[in-house]
């Protein structure tokens, strides 16, 4: 009898080998679906920043034009002038106004989605 019962120890050892390897591969597979999930998601970013740097020449010039447009003010044109205390507050608002509508501004940006099939 004695031998049947140091099999059956050995088989209740390996029985809790074999439970333990089962948590571990569960663990595992835990961890491999989240990395799984984390690549996705890199993927995702990856597409998002390639298509970005496709456009980024476009943004680039873009940008360049609307900065042009400002290169024909001379620096005196952003100047708001002497101060006059002469003048009553309702006339400095005024003066005020005007000079803040005349200030020179970069052309608009505006962004519309160009269908490339056309």
């Amino acid at each position: 009898m004695s031998s049947i019962e140091a099999q059956i120890e050995n088989k209740r050892q390996e029985f809790e080998a074999l439970k333990k390897i089962v948590g571990l591969t569960d663990t595992m597979k835990v961890q491999l679906d989240a990395l799984s999930n984390e690549v996705t998601q890199m993927h995702s970013n990856a597409d998002s920043v390639s298509q970005i740097m496709l456009h980024w020449d476009s943004i680039m010039q873009y940008i360049s034009q609307a900065s042009l447009g400002l290169q024909k003010y001379s620096e005196g044109d952003y100047n708001v002038g002497t101060w006059d205390d002469s003048k009553t507050s309702k006339d400095k608002q005024e003066d005020k106004e005007q000079k803040e509508s005349e200030l020179p501004l970069p052309e608009t940006l505006i962004r519309m989605k160009i269908d490339q099939n056309d």
